[in-house]
């Protein structure tokens, strides 16, 4: 359960909790307020279906962009923190 096993490394000594993964895991981690930080990958392509990134019943959070990153091709990293924190 991703949910459970966030929570439990969360509450565990060390630094930061790593997770990389599209809209569904991205989705259940905000919806259980377990996101801190999130970085948006932007990539310059235009596609016509696809799942969409943020859905709705999740709490709404306030986030503060941190930096912008550009590479050579195209792709625009975005970081945003929680702005209450």
């Amino acid at each position: 359960d991703l949910t459970e096993l966030v929570r439990k490394l969360k509450g565990e000594n060390g630094k930061n909790v790593f997770c990389d993964g599209g809209a569904e895991i991205v989705n259940e981690l905000l919806k259980n307020d377990l996101l801190d930080e999130i970085i948006i990958s932007v990539i310059p392509i235009l596609v016509g279906n696809g799942i969409r990134l943020f859905k709705d019943n999740r709490p709404e959070q306030k986030l503060k962009l941190v930096n912008v990153k550009t590479f050579d091709t195209g792709l625009t990293q975005l970081h945003y923190k929680r702005a209450d924190n």
